[in-house]
């Protein structure tokens, strides 16, 4: 593994914790029982899927009244909410106006006239975000509604107007879960900020993105086996473990909070994220005492070579003083020559992680059953009376 800070390679097996997997990931028949929702599969094309998404971006054209935001909000949930982590991130250091993201029913009371105000489901039906929609609208702000079908591609059109927007994306068959799709919850958005002078050079940073990610996924794709697949290696090395996932601060603390919530969902697992350097001020003091728990975690660390000389060195010096002594760290530094290459190099590798651990675990990727459990018991309950 480029950059680890623990050694895995040959004859690493599938053991931590005291814990043993029965799956063997370079059986690829025993790994595709595993995902009938064909989840890897999802992820081997997501470089297609972001060259899509690029053309999608492209061939969208602003509404009249879309130019000149002084503020731009992203409401969603899940994976769709986390594009909106990718671009506020992505905006902090270049971006003349803030980026907000908004994961709630209700809305910040700065939303206005003067707002973009994006809309983001996969599905098009999160109560959340149809509700916020709606209040920012009767805020006047401008509306540019993201979705693959639903209530709110209807909403939408049923208000078709100069402040509203409707950016449609594709939905497959077989139908692709919300955190499958993200490249296509986010690289048209990317896209839409370049059209209004938010994010310059966007598509000619995609463009060089997609051969790192193609690179990328020759190197991590289920043919390749474990003594060489440094995805399948991370795993093995994390079976058994929660994973806590700590990212510099910026693009690689957004990519450390998709990996922990990839590990969530794909894996059935614990996982945690922080980011440096606000880490070092609190978190860092949790592991003065920490050898009764300790032997639970392994660590993985997300950075650029771009990183502040003072964060870097802060990461090296956690890592060395306090965390290795006491459980697994695996150092892992972007690739790729701009910010937004950085950050997809990064999650696409997460995403390969947290299939493999999912069949080490033996569970089915694909499935949200907690979820599912949690939508229903919401659907038996009637709003309180005022």
């Amino acid at each position: 593994m480029r950059g680890s800070g623990a050694r895995l390679g040959q004859g690493v097996d599938a053991m931590a914790g005291g814990a043993t997997s029965r799956i063997s990931l370079d059986d690829r028949n025993a790994c595709s029982a595993l995902d009938p929702g064909k989840m890897l599969d999802f992820a081997v094309g997501v470089p297609e899927q972001v060259k899509d998404a690029v053309r999608i971006g492209r061939e969208f054209e602003l509404p009249r009244e879309f130019p000149d935001p002084r503020l731009i909000v992203l409401c969603g949930m899940g994976g769709s909410a986390v594009a909106g982590d990718f671009l506020a991130r992505l905006c902090e250091p270049v971006a003349p106006i803030p980026f907000l993201v908004n994961r709630n029913y209700d809305i910040p009371d700065c939303v206005g006239r003067d707002t973009l105000f994006i809309a983001s489901s996969h599905s098009g039906d999160t109560e959340e975000t149809l509700a916020a929609a709606d209040a920012a609208l009767e805020r006047d702000a401008r509306v540019l509604c993201i979705t693959t079908n639903g209530a709110l591609q209807d909403w939408a059109r049923e208000r078709e107007g100069p402040r509203l927007g409707l950016l449609s994306i594709p939905q497959t068959t077989p139908k692709m879960p919300p955190r499958a799709a993200l490249g296509y919850s986010f690289v048209p958005l990317v896209m839409v900020l370049e059209k209004l002078g938010i994010y310059p050079n966007a598509e000619r940073q995609l463009s060089d993105a997609i051969p790192l990610l193609e690179n990328l996924r020759d190197r991590l794709r289920p043919e390749v086996l474990a003594e060489r697949n440094e995805a399948k290696q991370l795993a093995k090395a994390l079976y058994g473990r929660i994973p806590w996932v700590q990212g510099t601060v910026g693009i690689m603390s957004a990519a450390a909070y998709r990996w922990r919530t990839q590990f969530n969902e794909n894996s059935k697992v614990l996982a945690y994220s922080s980011e440096y350097p606000e880490l070092n001020h609190n978190e860092v003091i949790g592991w003065e005492r920490a050898e009764s728990w300790s032997d639970l975690l392994s660590v993985i660390m997300l950075r650029r070579a771009s990183d502040h000389w003072r964060v870097r060195a802060r990461v090296d010096i956690t890592k060395t003083r306090f965390i290795a002594p006491k459980a697994p760290v695996h150092l892992l530094e972007a690739e790729g020559a701009s910010p937004l290459a950085q950050l997809l190099w990064m999650v696409y590798y997460g995403d390969f992680v947290s299939l493999y651990l999912a069949f080490l675990k033996e569970v089915d990727p694909a499935s949200i059953a907690s979820l599912n459990i949690l939508k229903a018991d919401l659907a038996r309950l009637s709003a309180p009376v005022q």
